[in-house]
Parts: C-alpha cells; structure tokens; sequence
C-alpha cells in the first residue's frame, strides 16, 4: 500500500530538510571541483550497462540468514552497507556495494575500503577513502532533487533508507527486473525514539540484521523511519513500472507490502 504523503509527520520532513540543508556547500565541490567532474564522468558508464537483465538487490535482515545465497555466486548483485559481514559465511560476493549513510561510512570505512568491488558511497564522506582508490564512486544525495533520482551522476534522493538509493542507481544502470531479498522492514528496539534519530547501541546482539555485531554494542545508528520507506518505495515501483521494469520482493517473511511477492526459488537459475 503507497504511503500517502500527509501521513509523513512535521518531524520526518523537518529533519530531512535540515539535513539537506547542511549539506548544501557539499554542491560547490561536486558541481565546480575537478574531483567532482572525474566523478561523475566515472559514473556515467554505468548508464543502460545492464539494459533488460536481472540482478538482485541483498539487504540486511535477519531472513538472510534462512536462505541458501550460494547462488548468488552466478547473478548480478547489488548489497547494502554492512552486507560484507555475510561473504565468507554464506559463500557469496556481491558485484556492487551501496553504502550512503554517513554513520556507517564514518564508523566503518577501513572495512568497506578493503571490499574491493565497485562501490557506490555517499559524495559528503569522500574524505574518508583513498583518492587512488578506482573501486569507489561517490553520489551526490539531494533532497530537493526529483523524488526518484533517474541520473545518479546527477543526484540521488537519499530518502529514508540505502534501499532506495540503490533502487536508483540499478534503474539508472538499466535493469528490467530486480529481485529483492533480506528486506525485513521489521526493527525491535527498547526505546520509542522518533525516526532517524542517531542512538548509541546498547544491546549485546544486534537482531535487526543478518549479523550479531552488524551494530555492534557502543556503536551508532540511525533509528529506522519505516513509513517514509513504504512512502519512497511506492514511488520507486511507480518509476519501474512506467518503465514496463519489475521490483519483485522475495524476502522470506519480510513485512514490506509494497511490491509483488514472490519466491526466490522462481528467480534461480
């Protein structure tokens, strides 16, 4: 069900602006800088790269962990944030690493340095990664963009969750279907905290992801803004289907209704 956008509280909008806004002198450099022009030339390779194929979007959940993603080996994929915790245990590597939120790249970037796949990372935290480093490409995140980002060497809407934005870089590299899984859309917290509000983990085990220490304990996140995601999800499926593309969602017990349900096994080759 689309999330109608009244239904988006003063708060959520109120800090994304705000967030938007700080980031706004970031623009001067990716606009003017010679970075920036390299940057964006790098990115504009990847346009229609794929046209019509499948490629699969991994997320973070817990589910993962009840799947077999051995043959992920043999697809195109695409995984999120912290997803390299799960390469040697579950026997797979993914093609791209999608890692925006300035929390995890401040946090954890020496890990996500040494994944020597191609990576998309957030253009404010370039700072933080090697220069010499051709593995990484940046995105510009704007809020007062499009809502759905057709061009990432451009801009992207960072909206509420990575998900998304890798929704916009997979439609701009031009895949007809993707296929998501791990996509819970289900966090257990202690606190009633207001969405996006950063919090230091204070639990044990983290069991909101694949992972034990994917948070680990002392660490910090970002509380989860599960509305706005319905919201921005509707949109993207909207885009995918004008297009005559398909997002299909097969998270084994994931709790999004956005998109069509179906099983992963009828996407395995």
């Amino acid at each position: 069900m689309r999330i109608k956008l009244k239904e988006l509280s003063f708060y959520r909008v109120y800090n994304a602006v705000l967030r938007r806004i700080k980031a706004l002198p970031k623009k001067v450099a990716w606009s003017f800088s010679n970075k920036g022009k390299i940057n964006k030339a790098k990115l504009e390779t990847y346009k229609n790269k794929y046209q019509g194929q499948t490629c699969f979007l991994v997320a973070n959940g817990p589910s993962l962990k009840k799947m077999d993603l051995k043959f992920l080996k043999d697809e195109i994929s695409f995984g999120l944030n912290r997803i390299y915790l799960a390469y040697e245990d579950m026997k797979f590597t993914n093609d791209y690493l999608v890692s925006i939120n300035g929390l995890v790249l401040s946090q954890f970037n020496e890990e996500i340095s040494n994944i020597k796949i191609p990576k998309f990372l957030n253009w404010e935290n370039r700072g933080l990664f090697d220069k010499s480093d051709t593995s990484n490409h940046f995105i510009y995140k704007s809020f007062f963009g499009n809502s759905f980002g057709k061009d990432m060497s451009k801009s992207l809407n960072p909206a509420a969750t990575v998900t998304y934005a890798a929704l916009q870089i997979i439609y701009y590299m031009g895949f007809s279907q993707v296929v998501i899984i791990g996509m819970d859309h289900n966090f257990q917290t202690k606190k009633k905290n207001r969405p996006n509000e950063t919090e230091v983990r204070d639990e044990e085990e983290d069991k909101n992801h694949f992972h034990p220490n994917y948070f680990p304990k002392g660490s910090k996140w970002e509380t989860p803004d599960l509305i706005s995601s319905e919201y921005f999800y509707g949109i993207a499926r909207e885009m995918f289907e004008k297009d005559n593309r398909k997002i299909i969602d097969c998270t084994k017990g994931g709790k999004c209704t956005v998109f069509i349900k179906d099983d992963i096994q009828n996407y395995i080759q």
